[in-house]
């Protein structure tokens, strides 16, 4: 979109005036190419606070709180509408725990344990620290959820106005030149089709075979095979009118 017509929009609806380069509740407005110089600020954020804790005297106690309830609470909002790149998830992980290690004449102390075992859970042997990766993929997978389930907000009715005006967006395509809030939307979908199954009314739309919609199971369909004679294939022919 050249310059005249981003004038043109602007005024169409009411005088809004073009976004330029900054920041609206802490997110960049302007998303540019290139992922690292625009999330940069979360890893630098995370690294000064964790500087400023250095020079205090904290128990391995302390800075399991501080860990959990400050610095993953930093990259939150921003996790909630971006997929974060694999190197800055890494870089983040890296500075919690050479934290969470200490240091020693001014060099990061041995890490006995891999973060991997740090983020299992305390019954497992770990420390109950979030898995960056996982922790975004998991927010982004809530977004897809109430996208989903609130068809009427206003950021619901234009992304699948933009991207699936015609289908679900759990069946949609992906566009090549979707924006990065899109396309990490569609990166958790699978998040949200793994764990549903359908509501049954009627059963009239409902495949008997292909659809999850057989609760407490691990594939939401079928144990036995489809016979070579079976006709049936709606759920509404396994229900009974009489009952």
């Amino acid at each position: 979109m050249d310059d005249e017509q981003k004038k043109e929009v602007c005024l169409t609806l009411g005088g809004m005036v073009e976004a330029k380069q900054g920041k609206y509740l802490g997110l960049p407005m302007v998303v540019s190419r290139s992922k690292e110089q625009i999330f940069g600020f979360v890893r630098d954020n995370i690294r000064k606070r964790c500087q400023n804790w250095k020079n205090k005297l904290l128990s391995p106690a302390g800075k399991e709180v501080l860990l959990k309830a400050v610095v993953m609470a930093m990259p939150t909002y921003v996790m909630s509408c971006f997929k974060l790149s694999r190197r800055l998830c890494k870089d983040i992980r890296a500075l919690m725990a050479n934290f969470w290690w200490g240091e020693a004449n001014g060099k990061n102390k041995m890490h006995w344990l891999s973060w991997e075992r740090l983020a299992m859970d305390k019954s497992a042997g770990g420390i109950g620290f979030k898995d960056i990766e996982a922790f975004n993929q998991a927010l982004l997978g809530k977004q897809v959820w109430r996208i989903l389930t609130k068809p009427n907000l206003l950021v619901s009715k234009v992304l699948k106005s933009r991207y699936s005006p015609q289908e679900s967006i759990l069946q949609c395509n992906i566009s090549k030149n979707a924006s990065w809030i899109w396309q990490g939307l569609m990166g958790a979908r699978s998040l949200i089709t793994a764990g549903m199954i359908r509501r049954i009314g009627n059963g009239r739309s409902t495949n008997i075979w292909r659809h999850k919609w057989i609760p407490d199971t691990d594939t939401g369909k079928p144990t036995t095979r489809r016979g070579n004679h079976c006709e049936l294939e709606k759920v509404e022919e396994l229900i009974s009118q009489h009952r």
